[in-house]
């Protein structure tokens, strides 16, 4: 497992969660992510390693949630 929960993955300027993790056929991590818009509403996407590596590669930024 690459990712951690509750790391944020930038996407178009947006920021998403990492909400879930979960392994798909015991051999790739599928990563569930978290958006939540202004009004309140959440939007959810799943994406492997992969997908997440080669949007990072291409603009993202991942980064940790910082504890207070």
């Amino acid at each position: 497992m690459k990712y951690k929960l509750d790391e944020i993955i930038t996407i178009n300027d947006k920021e998403w969660r990492i909400a879930e993790h979960r392994m798909r056929g015991g051999r790739e991590w599928i990563y569930t992510l978290s958006h939540e818009d202004v009004g309140g509403t959440y939007t959810t996407m799943s994406l492997n390693e992969r997908a997440i590596d080669g949007i990072t590669l291409k603009g993202g930024t991942v980064g940790g949630v910082s504890e207070v």
